[in-house]
């Protein structure tokens, strides 16, 4: 059961106390009740620091008007996190500190930060570093509570991950789209106008280079907010509408304008565009040479060589015949070469064997310095569709972000949530 009280009327002390003297209102506002969750308090005082979080992640200006936007989506971040820690406790769950600092530092990493960079962020901003460490706590708990409660049904079954497979299949040819989200969904006591608004200010800071992900976790309500927003490479396909219209428009690297669901605002970062088809770059050549070397052991003539390269390319077809042949004239360096992929070949060799028959001796080109005849032996093309295990590690964490969702859903509906401001 879940009683708001006024949320509008929340965001607007919040705003006053932002400009009261600082440790009077700090010791006031550590009093000042602003939510009961179950049994746990969120003080005034919790939910102004977790702004100042918010407005820094979000270049937003800390004024009164911003911080009535950003008011009721912070509390009910804060709400949530209550939620997911009280389940975390219900089901004897726990994080050691090795395993918080291990995730202050990817955080700290992943936002390009010196060690002991969070904590100088919380001392610049003047909010206690507990601030910043219990949302990372929260983030790992919940990771540990849906794993707990879901993991052991997550994993798709063979049938599902052909089926993902088909779907891949039919879109060979057709556009995906690495992209990023920051989703504000239809909910509480915000109009539609009052999000899209929030939408708007968040997106013309993104513009000016905040920082997605730091957006993204301070803001989104999607299960991705922990991981920045990151969704990686979608299918054209697998999108909505309205979403695969907006990306279709963009260009890499550019950040949406709020994109209106039934269920919400999305605002989207394209990362990357790619027709799904095979990276010629990692086809596998199966190579063999034969050398006409100038000058050393098995040195030939310019009259030699001519006969032997005219010989090779009129009457040697296939690697046996080739590397018996080169064998014969027992130059260094003539034989096998061994499998390699595209991508590790010398430009002017690749430039020669890309589109080089298999079997098909090539014209004499220099290799090292020394005069050499190329054939590839066997092409191996690269498949444009992942592979089973990575198809199934991808359903696996679709679900579980799925049952992530549900979960948190159940929590709300089922908890005593008292706003008081």
């Amino acid at each position: 059961m879940i009683r708001f009280v006024k949320l509008a009327a929340a965001a607007a002390a919040l705003a006053l106390a932002a400009f009261a003297p600082a440790p009077a209102a700090r010791a006031q506002d550590a009093l000042r009740i602003a939510a009961v969750v179950n049994d746990d308090i969120i003080s005034v005082y919790d939910l102004g620091a977790r702004l100042r979080v918010a407005l820094f992640s979000s270049r937003l200006e800390d004024t009164p008007e911003n911080r009535r936007r950003l008011g009721p989506p912070v509390l009910r971040a804060l709400i949530d996190e209550r939620l997911q820690i009280q389940e975390a406790k219900r089901l004897n769950i726990a994080a050691s500190d090795e395993e918080l600092e291990q995730s202050v530092a990817r955080v700290e990493a992943g936002n390009r930060m010196p060690p002991g960079g969070l904590k100088q962020l919380a001392t610049g901003l003047q909010v206690p570093y507990d601030t910043l460490l219990d949302q990372i706590r929260a983030q790992m708990l919940w990771i540990k509570v849906v794993g707990r409660l879901y993991g052991s049904r997550a994993t798709p079954s063979a049938e599902d991950v052909q089926e993902r497979l088909s779907q891949l299949r039919a879109n060979l040819g057709r556009p995906e789209y690495d992209v990023s989200e920051i989703f504000l969904p239809f909910e509480g006591s915000q109009s539609d106008a009052e999000i899209k608004a929030l939408a708007d200010n968040l997106t013309a800071q993104l513009r000016t280079g905040a920082p997605f992900a730091a957006a993204a976790r301070q803001f989104s309500r999607s299960a991705t907010a922990a991981h920045g927003g990151d969704l990686g490479w979608v299918p054209q396909a697998q999108l909505e509408p309205e979403i695969a219209a907006a990306l279709e428009a963009m260009n890499t690297g550019d950040v949406s304008a709020p994109v209106r669901t039934e269920a919400g605002y999305t605002i989207l970062h394209l990362e990357g565009r790619r027709v799904q088809q095979a990276d010629p770059a990692e086809t596998r050549l199966r190579l063999s040479q034969i050398k006409l070397p100038e000058t050393g052991a098995g040195a030939l003539s310019p009259a030699d060589r001519g006969k032997v390269a005219d010989y090779v390319a009129a009457s040697v077809r296939g690697c046996e015949a080739f590397e018996s042949y080169g064998k014969s004239l027992g130059a260094p360096g003539t034989g096998p070469l061994g499998s390699l992929k595209m991508a590790e070949l010398p430009p002017a060799i690749a430039a020669v064997v890309r589109d080089l028959p298999v079997g098909a001796p090539s014209a004499v080109t220099e290799v090292g310095g020394v005069p050499t005849i190329l054939m590839v032996c066997d092409r191996s093309a690269p498949s444009a569709l992942p592979s089973e295990q990575q198809i199934r590690d991808r359903l696996r964490s679709e679900r579980l972000e799925r049952s992530a969702e549900r979960h948190l859903r159940d929590l709300r509906r089922l908890a005593v949530i008292d706003i008081r401001i």
